[in-house]
């Protein structure tokens, strides 16, 4: 009798202490619900319109139909992008913000030797095996005097530089990887209103973030408030993305296009250079488009006391996984909260 009384206890025992579990298993999951943001799904969001690598910064671009995305950048065959900084004897870097016939000087790369070319006047190349073999150690000196070293190109290419740009000592130099650098890019909170990820990326001379994306829709957006069609070769995109809504791109947060993925961690702010006619090699005499910008996509909030005048244009972008990716291939997304 006492035996089947102990029994009895012990199962009220485990039935109360399993129903008090239960409760606070209840009241867990209600407090997780309540207080634990749900994770964002993936929303295909358009498709890739176009992909253009820039083998040498401020020069012309190449159009490709694919790419393998890498954490410096697209990498196209022999063409990686932004991998050729042109400057002058102390090293500070020559842009197409000041040097508009950059955008003219053409890049073709076969078999490991680099040809560059400019209307009516004698091109010039160099192999990448010698330039790699002599290792003449030159300093590149980018935006706000960061550094980031790279191999002298030569004389014969150094010449044709110097003439193009109307600038006698002018190099050409070639990064490659383990050489030093300080513009290493760590993400700071000030870039979004909304929680920026929190990253660090390399580059070769790109500006700041190994990718850069645009899309069509914005663009036709902005064309409609202007006088004359800018084209998206003005803003110097790696990524275009077409059949999403104007400025979608401003919320999102990641991306994946086939295997690869990406994460967008700041919006892209705008300068001069978008003033320069990829056909011509010219300013626009009105300030187009960065005028019209500037009117509607500067910044809000903390955004405008960050980036000043600078609107608005695109979004720049960090690899989170490699992949190759194609034209036509659809784009899927991960949104923030807010637009910025």
């Amino acid at each position: 009798m006492n035996t089947l009384f102990e029994d009895r206890k012990v199962i009220l025992g485990i039935l109360g202490t399993s129903l008090i579990s239960w409760n606070a298993f209840i009241t867990l999951r209600n407090l997780l619900k309540k207080y634990t943001k749900p994770e964002a799904e993936w929303v295909p969001v358009g498709r890739i319109k176009s992909l253009h690598l820039y083998p040498i910064k401020s020069c012309k671009g190449k159009q490709v139909f694919q790419c393998r995305l890498t954490p410096l950048g697209p990498v196209f065959g022999e063409y990686l992008d932004r991998h050729f900084l042109v400057v002058n004897s102390d090293g500070k870097f020559y842009t197409a913000r000041t040097k508009p016939q950059m955008v003219l000087i053409e890049t073709v790369i076969e078999n490991g030797i680099v040809k560059v070319s400019y209307p009516d006047k004698e091109s010039a190349q160099f192999n990448i095996d010698d330039v790699r073999a002599n290792k003449y150690l030159r300093e590149g000196y980018l935006h706000v005097n960061l550094r980031t070293d790279g191999y002298d190109c030569g004389d014969a290419v150094a010449e044709f530089f110097s003439d193009v740009l109307e600038e006698p000592g002018t190099r050409l130099i070639m990064y490659d990887s383990g050489l030093f650098t300080e513009r290493t890019c760590k993400t700071e909170e000030n870039w979004w209103n909304n929680p920026v990820p929190k990253r660090i990326d390399d580059t070769a001379f790109a500006d700041l973030a190994p990718y850069m994306i645009t899309t069509q829709a914005s663009l036709d957006d902005l064309n409609s408030k202007l006088d004359r069609d800018v084209s998206s070769i003005n803003f110097r995109p790696n990524i275009v993305v077409d059949d999403c809504g104007a400025w979608d791109e401003d919320k999102w947060l990641d991306l994946r296009i086939g295997d690869a993925q990406m994460q967008c961690f700041k919006p892209c702010t705008r300068c001069i250079l978008t003033t320069v006619s990829p056909e011509f090699g010219t300013k626009d005499k009105d300030m187009q488009p960065l005028k019209k910008l500037r009117e509607f996509r500067l910044g809000p909030g903390k955004l405008r006391q960050e980036f000043g005048e600078s609107p608005i244009f695109g979004v720049n972008a960090g690899l989170v996984k490699p992949g190759y990716i194609h034209v036509g291939q659809t784009v899927w997304a991960k949104y923030k909260p807010s637009a910025f």
